[in-house]
């Protein structure tokens, strides 16, 4: 029964590791471009230390995972950050927990 249970957990973890091996590959790189009036960016994830800065117009955060999709006028891009500290403006709408973030602000991600 032990070798069983062994044996699954094995499994689940090898299954597990597979997406993060793939997800790998993809560079995440900052864009360098002014954020749009028409941006608007989704983001929710698991994260540590979220931090306002001293002027009050950016939360800091590291980032364990987060997915994010910002929405502009040339498309949809859709990405995961994975650890790595994560800079957002202060006025986004949603919830942001000691763990736990998710909720929309405008302009685009800056990494």
């Amino acid at each position: 029964m032990k070798s069983k249970l062994v044996g699954i957990l094995i499994c689940m973890m090898i299954l597990t590791t597979v997406p993060i091996a793939a997800g790998l590959d993809n560079k995440i790189e900052s864009s360098g471009k002014t954020t749009g009036i028409y941006d608007r960016t989704m983001i929710r994830g698991i994260v540590l230390f979220p931090r306002r800065s001293q002027d009050g117009k950016t939360i800091n955060f590291f980032a364990l995972r987060l997915n994010f999709k910002t929405i502009n006028c040339e498309g949809m891009i859709w990405r995961v950050v994975r650890l790595r500290r994560v800079q957002i403006p202060s006025n986004f709408k949603g919830y942001l927990g000691r763990y736990y973030i998710h909720g929309l602000f405008r302009g685009s991600l800056h990494l």
